[in-house]
């Protein structure tokens, strides 16, 4: 009988009580150090094979399936973690730290429910409050093989400290070869299978020293499994493309090519991958023409290119560099809208009254000739009563019909219930050695912008309104819930504490408060509060409306080079319109928008983790500087333990710690909407301005402190004090500079 055969034979006796494990030792006869150690090692590896559970207080029994939850962790940064369930019916799990097992951060793990006795948040308001909490019982699949950190020498061993700051612990480095420390290298992680074991791993990868420029990007791309390159069967694949346009791919298409079609895009676009006419229709009114590139007809399903768009799911767009969905052959030259050259395009027909109102539309594969490539810098210009002779006259003719008309369709999507957000942005200028120089705002051509927005949300409504009335069959919807009850009513209290005397329920009351906090001091944080209280739009087989958008019927159409939903709804659209079955079930489309849904979220957290360590590398070597200038901010968020401000200027945050406020003891309210001294006294409000200095900037953590300019410095004030604790023993103070001291002596 093996030892496994043993100890689950023994505990699945009828009168087996749950045992500590030097209880099962001793049960099973086990005495020598060797027994107890292959039983500890047993006993995990029972448990990881999900056969035996560790109940509580540390007790081995048979596991209880009805609470079993499978999910992936979402680590926690001061430790624990969140499992996020693969069932969107069951609810989230928080595991504590002392129940993490072997996990690491995003691990596909099974988990154990129970019900703690009190919340944290309970605990401390006095008032005891049950939530879900678990225990890992067994890792179902590792999703981080790799990590990427710090190389730190000690005397006898190496060891990497991790950037991820809900990885468990440093990986110990058994021969770091010739590799300096403070560079930044990525780790390929060896088994662990022993909690009482260290993380070991080994050396892929060095990236050079953290502080070089370029270093911290490379860091992120690398922890996020990411290359910038593609592999070499996808380049071949792309390089054999003809750029040249063959007789069977004109087949089925309308000839555009005579219209006078152009491109409006930033001025460091190299993608174009949507177009715009406009002329007068036939039936009275105006015939918007949105073409946008046909990369369906370059990326056929099953090909090397297609699993590799699928694998990367959209481009991201970094500070330094953009990673491609698909190979520069096909983003910038073959499917790019150049001008001068034909292309080959899905366009769609929208038919406007002269008022902005939608009569109708047409959608079908075409070929284009564009005629102009602009700028939205310079459209902005024209339409403000400038002379851009860049622009040419006949093209300038076409603008100046499609200004007025746009902004008529727009105005009446927001009459309809349609949010009008517009969130600041910056753009971060780096010099040639690839430097943060400057941080400034993005230049305004909001209308510009706006204009090709509103042109660009008619097609995908359009094309989303085709594919549903299509019956039994499969479509990709771009969805957006509306807010729970819970998120309105966060909502609410933030606004009024901002002032803003609304009651949120609906997008019209929205509408209402951020017409309330325009040009006001607090639009920015009214704003946030809106923003942050809302559901994250996704991807979705099942349509359920977009409620920011206020749209029954939406997808995304108009991205095809740097978005794999797009892609697939071309394809969609194609076969319906060719009358073909559809190539993708509904459980491929789910599958899809799972899928297209993670990768969007992670090109997200990348984006914004790139630009937050580019500033902070900026205010970083101002502090070195010796630039200590004050900012204007605002407080845009309250913390138990501070207040969080953010740089309109440059959206850059970071938090003013209370315990950094010498001149009065202050402590958040229960809302977490104002900031109390102790005779209850209200000394700050979310919203405030509130003119702040750099304290601290923590590169490793990516965290930047503030300190209230006038305030004492309170790592200056630390510095001059002796470090005086009480003595958990006896109680009186004790003096460890003092301490310091006598070793030396002795």
């Amino acid at each position: 009988m093996s030892f496994d055969t043993q100890i689950i034979d023994f505990i699945k006796q009828p009168n087996y009580l749950p045992m500590k494990q030097h209880e099962l030792a001793h049960a099973l006869g086990l005495t020598s150090k060797g027994q107890r150690t292959e039983l500890r090692h047993a006993l995990h590896d029972l448990e990881e094979r999900g056969l035996i559970s560790c109940l509580r207080k540390n007790r081995w029994g048979l596991p209880d399936t009805s609470n079993r939850i499978r999910g992936a962790l979402k680590m926690l940064p001061k430790g624990g973690a969140v499992l996020i369930p693969l069932n969107p019916d069951e609810d989230e799990l928080f595991i504590g730290a002392k129940n993490m097992g072997l996990a690491y951060p995003n691990d596909i793990v099974k988990a154990e429910c129970y019900h703690a006795e009190w919340s944290g948040r309970g605990r401390s308001s006095g008032s005891p409050e049950r939530r879900s909490e678990g225990r890992i019982v067994s890792i179902l699949e590792r999703r981080t093989q790799q990590v990427v950190g710090i190389l730190k020498k000690a005397r006898y061993h190496s060891f990497v400290i991790v950037d991820d700051p809900g990885f468990p612990n440093s990986v110990r480095i058994a021969d770091p070869g010739q590799i300096e420390k403070n560079h930044k290298v990525l780790v390929d992680l060896d088994p662990w299978n022993d909690p009482y074991q260290s993380i070991t791993g080994t050396i892929k990868e060095d990236l050079g020293e953290a502080s070089a420029p370029g270093v911290d990007v490379d860091s992120l791309l690398r922890a996020a499994g990411l290359d910038e390159a593609f592999p070499d069967h996808v380049l071949n694949e792309a390089k054999n493309i003809p750029e040249s346009i063959s007789d069977d791919l004109m087949n089925g298409r309308r000839d555009l090519r005579k219209e006078v079609i152009f491109t409006i895009d930033p001025e460091t676009a190299r993608d174009f991958d949507d177009a715009i006419s406009i002329d007068p229709h036939p039936q009275g009114g105006w015939r918007l023409g949105v073409h946008i590139a046909d990369v369906s007809a370059y990326v056929i399903p099953g090909s090397a290119l297609d699993h590799e768009a699928y694998k990367r799911g959209n481009s991201i767009y970094l500070v330094d560099r953009v990673v491609m969905m698909l190979p520069t052959e096909l983003t910038t030259q073959i499917c790019s809208l150049n001008p001068n050259s034909d292309h080959l395009t899905h366009s769609v027909y929208i038919h406007l009254s002269p008022e902005g109102e939608r009569l109708g539309y047409e959608t079908f594969p075409a070929v284009i000739h564009s005629q102009c490539r602009m700028t939205y810098q310079q459209v902005q210009q024209h339409m403000d009563g400038g002379n851009d002779h860049k622009i040419p006259e006949f093209i300038q003719k076409k603008l100046n019909i499609l200004y007025p008309l746009v902004r008529q369709v727009r105005q009446r999507r927001i009459h309809q219930g349609s949010l009008e957000i517009n969130t600041p942005d910056v753009e971060i200028k780096l010099n040639e050695k690839g430097e943060v120089a400057s941080i400034i705002p993005r230049s305004a051509a909001k209308e510009a912008y706006q204009l090709i927005e509103d042109c660009m949300l008619l097609a995908n409504r359009a094309v989303a309104e085709k594919l549903m009335g299509a019956t039994d069959r499969p479509a990709l919807y771009r969805i957006h819930e509306e807010p729970d009850e819970e998120q309105w009513n966060r909502m609410a209290m933030e606004l009024n504490a901002l002032g803003i005397p609304v009651l949120p329920r609906s997008r019209k009351e929205l509408n209402e408060a951020f017409a309330l906090a325009a040009d006001t001091p607090t639009e920015y944080t009214a704003l946030l509060a809106i923003l942050k209280n809302f559901k994250r739009a996704e991807y979705a087989g099942r349509q359920v409306g977009h409620f920011g958008l206020a749209f029954e019927d939406y997808t995304h159409f108009t991205s095809p080079i740097r978005r794999y939903p797009d892609l697939v709804v071309h394809r969609l659209l194609k076969s319906l319109e060719n009358n073909e079955p559809p190539s993708l079930s509904k459980i491929n489309i789910e599958e899809i928008a799972r899928h297209c849904t993670e990768t969007e979220k992670k090109a997200d957290d990348l984006e914004k983790k790139s630009t937050e360590r580019k500033r902070l590398d900026f205010y970083n070597k101002l502090l070195k500087n010796g630039k200590s200038a004050t900012f204007n901010g605002f407080i845009v968020g309250i913390k138990k333990r501070g207040m969080m401000i953010e740089l309109p200027d440059s959206l850059q945050r970071g938090m003013v710690a209370f315990k950094s406020i010498r001149s009065d003891w202050l402590e958040a309210d229960e809302t977490l909407t104002r900031v109390e001294n102790r005779d209850g006294a209200i000394r700050y409000k979310l919203g405030d301005p509130l003119e702040v200095m750099i304290a601290k900037v923590d590169m490793e953590r990516a965290l930047l402190d503030f300190a209230i300019s006038g305030e004492s410095n309170p790592k200056s004030n630390r510095s001059r004090k002796r470090r005086i604790e009480p003595d958990q023993r006896s109680g009186r103070a004790k003096d460890y500079s003092k301490q310091r001291r006598r070793r030396k002596k002795r």
